[in-house]
């Protein structure tokens, strides 16, 4: 109970903020928030800090968060872009560029993972992470016009049970290599 108390109140201070850009304050009481997260609840935590704020700071609010993450736990920031981009995709570009300003080695890793959640829009992410951290740019760019592992996969597979099933139906015997 005291944990949740004081999660809220540093939420109420986090969101009490211009919604314009994340302050230092926003980034610092992110920080101190997340810090008390276990590694395993971070990304979960980090959605919920995003998805609970207003809507007018929500933006202001991810990019912080983004931040925050990659200072308290840098291993863990792209799992916590995902999971904030899968919950709130409208601002995955915020903490996308957040993280990526932090930590620009894991810039690339950072956009694919913002990019992969659904509902994400990858030039938005692309141009938002390149404006974090212009120097990656061309590397941000390669990772984010690569395959997805598992899309091919998935889709020869899907296509290959629905070529499966048809001939099952028809009464047709043949197989299929």
């Amino acid at each position: 109970m005291l944990c949740c108390l004081s999660v809220g109140f540093g939420w109420v201070a986090l969101t009490a903020k211009p919604a314009l850009a994340q302050t230092a304050d926003q980034v610092a009481l992110a920080r101190e928030i997340l810090a008390k997260v276990p590694a395993a609840e971070l990304a979960a935590k980090s959605a919920q800090l995003v998805a609970s704020a207003p809507a007018k700071e929500m933006a202001s609010v991810a990019a912080a968060v983004g931040q925050a993450v990659a200072k308290v736990n840098p291993d863990l920031a792209p799992a916590a872009v995902a999971a904030v981009s899968a919950k709130s995709p409208a601002v995955a570009p915020a903490v996308a560029a957040g993280a990526a300003g932090v930590l620009p080695d894991s810039a690339s890793a950072i956009a694919v993972a913002a990019a992969g959640a659904p509902g994400v829009k990858s030039g938005d992410i692309r141009a938002a992470v390149i404006a974090s951290v212009p120097s990656r740019a061309a590397e941000i760019m390669s990772a984010l016009s690569r395959p997805k592992v598992g899309a091919s996969v998935g889709g020869s597979d899907a296509v290959f049970r629905e070529a499966k099933a048809r001939n099952a139906s028809a009464g047709e015997s043949q197989v299929i290599h």
